[in-house]
């Protein structure tokens, strides 16, 4: 098994720049610690501890290595019958890191506070809490050994927030870190590198990388080289010290190839809850999770950790084209981020700007299934109508050119603007003047589910607003199936669901979407779609689509 080694201190990438103020920290409530080091097999009755090396990527402020040290100390209590503090076991049993010194140096006062309340006298305290807790950036040290356990919290950073020269560097080391991946994939990158053959990561991170294209690169790292053992989707609970809106999960992986998953969803974390899906439990609770004998293969998201989920889910892949291919000229697409929504979007025409550069603007709140209550919105348009991506000829517009001159100030602080100033007032994305009166489905991005709209072709749809056109399809037909539960089921698997539960329809959500393809409905179900479009009766809604759905 490689090693990383590298030929630079971490110090020299970081060029002084290292952080003095916590950078992405989030710290785990003990019973989470508690649960994670549980799920990775680190107990004190399964094995002598001592003999085993554990790494703790991020250590903040000790979280996890409070509970580690009383395992590890239960550990030599149970096999050895006491702790012989001078044993050199202990020296190479533990180690923990992190990039802020400050975290370091409280996390070593602690480490030394109960080392001795349990005995360890003060001098080898110090000595141990030295050797186990090191001050060093875990991507960018040269690690001697492999670990039979690495497990922790990994910092929630993200990695264009990084300094220029060190993101530079992971980049260089780090294949998984790509797009706009957090920093918490290429610490899964390098704690799997780092797993013995027996070896178990356990982290609790940001659930984002198990469906999100930047977690692609670690989805199929895994599949390819690792085995999945347990996937926890915590994202509509509060696993950490503080209110934070993570959206965690805890992954426990290893090199396991060919055992089952177990997996499930928590909406809570009470006592019982977290019994049911832990095998150290000693609680009686029924088992939440469910056993997948194979995980997702080949990169592909992670979009169910139920089996009645997961079996439909697969059975409509085996089944049904994608939404794009399920009729003729099938289209998703976003409507338009302007950077300055405070200049671009009016409430109202603006009567010294030519009429022919506004644009009557659809914003999420107009959308409902039943109709699109406009609310009076326009986009001031700077592309011509040509279509060809290019802007207005200014001097053919003098009261838009105005009205640009006098928001100059704003537009040009925007990074679209700074990075080309001889456009400095255009939109972020492209306005496509064809869009506006094409007759298309507009779909708020963060919902409940199942709100999707009709507009005939009267508006241009704002920046948190998708929309669908379709040449095959009759857009009534359409609407009522993506209004369907079957439809809801499959984006709330795609999806990254929200704090509260809302959903998000993101052009590579509804691109994932599987349709039954619209020549093989019958007419009269055609017809029957149609008329419950708009309708607030999702039942009705639904039998329909289950028939267009089954067939």
């Amino acid at each position: 098994m490689e090693l990383l080694l590298f030929e630079t201190s971490w110090m020299d990438v970081w060029n002084g720049r290292a952080p003095t103020e916590p950078v992405g920290a989030i710290f785990t409530k003990p019973e989470i610690a508690s649960l994670i080091l549980d799920l990775a097999g680190y107990s004190p009755g399964s094995r002598r501890l001592a003999e085993d090396r554990l790494l703790e990527p991020s250590c903040g402020d000790g979280a996890f290595i409070a509970e580690i040290i009383r395992r590890l100390i239960s550990s030599e209590r149970r096999h050895r019958g006491s702790v012989d503090w001078d044993d050199r076991h202990l020296d190479g049993a533990i180690t923990a890191c992190d990039l802020n010194l400050g975290f370091v140096l409280l996390a070593r006062a602690q480490v030394c506070e109960q080392l001795q309340a349990e005995g360890c006298g003060s001098v080898r305290a110090s000595e141990l809490a030295e050797a186990w807790i090191q001050h060093t950036d875990f991507l960018l040290t040269s690690w001697p050994h492999l670990y039979d356990f690495v497990v922790g919290n990994p910092p929630y950073v993200r990695i264009e927030d990084l300094p220029p020269a060190v993101l530079r560097r992971y980049r260089e080391l780090y294949r998984t870190c790509t797009d706009r991946a957090d920093l918490y994939v290429a610490f899964f990158e390098n704690g799997l590198r780092l797993l013995s053959a027996e070896g178990r990561l356990a982290f609790i991170c940001a659930n984002r990388f198990a469906k999100n294209l930047y977690g692609r690169a670690l989805r199929e790292m895994i599949a390819r080289e690792y085995h999945v053992r347990h996937f926890l989707n915590l994202e509509h609970t509060q696993p950490f010290a503080s209110d934070v809106s993570a959206y965690p999960c805890i992954a426990v992986i290893d090199r396991k190839r060919g055992e089952p998953t177990f997996a499930a969803s928590l909406d809570d974390l009470e006592l019982d809850t977290l019994a049911s899906i832990n095998p150290q439990s000693d609680r009686k609770a029924p088992t939440a999770a469910a056993t997948f004998p194979t995980w997702y293969a080949d990169g592909s998201p992670w979009i169910a950790t139920e089996r009645k989920s997961f079996d439909l889910l697969t059975s409509l892949k085996s089944r049904l084209p994608l939404l794009e291919n399920s009729a003729a000229d099938t289209q998703v697409g976003i409507g338009v981020a302007t950077g300055a929504d405070r200049v671009f979007v009016t409430k109202g025409l603006i009567q010294s700007v030519e009429r022919d550069c506004q644009m009557p603007l659809v914003m999420a709140a107009d959308i409902q299934p039943s109709a699109v209550t406009w609310s009076g919105h326009y986009l001031v348009n700077p592309f011509a109508d040509e279509d060809d991506g290019s802007l207005r000829e200014c001097s053919a517009f003098p009261g838009l050119a105005a009205y640009f001159e006098q928001h100059r100030a704003a537009l040009m602080k925007r990074h679209v603007a700074t990075k080309r100033p001889d456009c400095w007032f255009r939109t972020i994305d492209r306005v496509t003047a064809s869009l506006l009166p094409k007759p298309k489905l507009v779909i708020p991005d963060i919902q409940p589910g199942g709100i999707v709209g009709l507009d005939s072709g009267r508006f241009y749809p704002h920046h948190n607003i998708y929309w669908i056109t379709s040449k095959g399809w009759d857009l009534r037909v359409l609407q009522a199936l993506l209004r369907s539960s079957w439809v809801t089921e499959q984006v709330r698997a795609h999806s990254v669901q929200m704090r509260g539960g809302s959903l998000r329809y993101q052009a590579q959500v509804l691109r994932k979407l599987r349709l039954p393809a619209f020549e093989t409905l019958s007419c009269d179900l055609k017809a029957g779609l149609a008329d419950m479009a708009g309708s607030a009766d999702q039942s009705a809604i639904d039998s329909l689509a289950e028939e267009a759905f089954r067939a």
